[in-house]
């Protein structure tokens, strides 16, 4: 007797016990991949998970043996939706028709993902909370995706005439852009995904300068006053100290996220005790919204300093950016990723969110500027504004750091030069030259 099989629309037969599975897979790793994203792995238990579906843990333990198997899993995704980009990429006709179309890919896996078409992609921001076999597995995906991007910038460069010192910068550019991309099906209450990936698009085209006559203008970089302590000046010295456990705290959850930060080892990493760093901080959620707090205002300042300078719209953009990227690529001030406020309390969260949207406006009002004085494209303004806005935090994306690829430009360049490396596409487009 021959079985019926009933071709659907669709392809989702409902009788398919594969496709069930795979259903109830997928809306796991979505799940887990929000909790990932704020809380971290190591913050995540797998109660909370299965609550968020209406499972119990069991349910969830019959898919995944382990949280470390379902965090493998979940950053295994999001790295091969990467790779996939990438591979797609390649195959477009000259580099700079690949970074575009590397670019429209993940646009479109993003679209995916806001319509349900897709599970949800996590940040690959806490692979430390895996297994070495498993990090290293990732990593090294990541890494070859990376060095794939990096090729095609300086492949780029060759065949326009770019004047780029190194590719490495707006390698890291690139990557903080796809990485911001990849926040958008969560923020999709914020913006259009549509109006994002369009102005993206654009102005990776053509730049932000109209008639694409862009010169970088002489950089004054600002540098953090925190005072020259004195013997006995005691107040002056723990403002030193507070700058340092700052400083220290926020590479490791750059590096780490949250939940994979314990306050001993970044004391351990400053030679003191806990009870000496207690003292200054008394607990982690204290030190990561000090971290926030001191990175929006180093970015305030930085805009302070640009816009105080006499500059038109388009040149308070360019010093403010570089200000903060030559900052953070010297090693002076480092800058917290704004996504790491996800693991505050929700009250809180929406204060530093507000801030971050102030910010925004200030960029959005530099380029409003620049665009009525003739020297900037017309673009959406409040989608520009926020691509600038994640475009001056160093550490804003996670693909690099999960790749450890490139993570110090002081070792082989001039930071001041590569404050002009990173900001080219921004200012001139992938046509410049041609």
């Amino acid at each position: 007797m021959s079985v019926l099989r009933p071709d659907f629309p669709d392809h989702s037969s409902p009788f398919s016990r594969e496709q069930e599975r795979q259903r109830k897979e997928a809306a796991i790793l979505s799940a887990a991949a929000r909790r990932f994203d704020a809380e971290g792995v190591h913050a995540t238990r797998l109660e909370d998970i299965a609550a968020d579906l209406g499972l119990t843990k069991t349910g969830i333990s019959y898919y995944f043996a382990s949280k470390e198997d379902l965090a493998g899993e979940v950053y295994r995704a999001s790295a091969r939706a990467l790779a996939e980009a990438v591979e797609i990429a390649r195959t477009a006709d000259g580099a700079a028709a690949q970074l575009r179309r590397l670019f429209e890919v993940f646009a479109d896996h993003m679209r995916a993902v806001s319509e349900g078409r897709r599970h949800n992609l996590a940040a690959i921001n806490d692979l430390d909370a895996l297994g070495d076999e498993l990090h290293a597995s990732i990593a090294a995906e990541l890494s070859r995706c990376v060095s794939d991007v990096n090729g095609m910038i300086a492949r780029w460069a060759r065949e326009s005439g770019a004047p780029l010192g190194r590719p490495e910068p707006a390698t890291f550019l690139v990557f903080e852009l796809l990485d911001w991309m990849g926040s958008w099906p969560r923020r999709k209450r914020d913006w259009n995904i549509d109006t994002a990936a369009d102005t993206l698009l654009d102005i990776l085209a053509g730049g932000l300068t109209a008639g694409g006559d862009w010169q970088p203008a002489p950089l004054q970089p600002g540098i953090p006053d925190v005072g020259v302590p004195q013997v006995f000046d005691r107040e002056a010295r723990n403002r030193m100290k507070r700058e340092a456990f700052l400083k220290a705290g926020t590479r490791f959850f750059n590096k780490k996220g949250f939940g994979g930060v314990a306050l001993s080892e970044v004391a351990a990493s400053l030679g003191v005790t806990r009870g000496a760093f207690y003292y200054h901080i008394p607990d982690k959620e204290q030190l990561l919204e000090q971290c926030l707090e001191r990175s929006f205002t180093t970015v305030e300042q930085a805009l302070d300093r640009a816009e105080g300078g006499g500059r038109s719209g388009l040149g308070v953009i360019e010093h403010a950016i570089r200000d903060l990227i030559y900052q953070q690529a010297s090693g002076v001030t480092p800058l917290l990723r704004p996504s790491l406020a996800a693991a505050l309390p929700e009250a809180r969260q929406r204060r530093h969110a507000a801030r971050l949207r102030n910010i925004a406006r200030r960029f959005g009002d530099a380029l409003e500027h620049a665009v009525e004085a003739g020297e900037a494209r017309p673009v959406d303004i409040q989608a520009a504004e926020r691509i600038l806005t994640h475009a001056v935090f160093l550490n804003g994306g996670y693909t690099i750091a999960a790749a450890n690829s490139f993570t110090d430009w002081r070792i082989s360049e001039d930071p001041l030069t590569a404050t002009i490396d990173y900001v080219y596409i921004l200012m001139r487009g992938l046509g410049a030259g041609q």
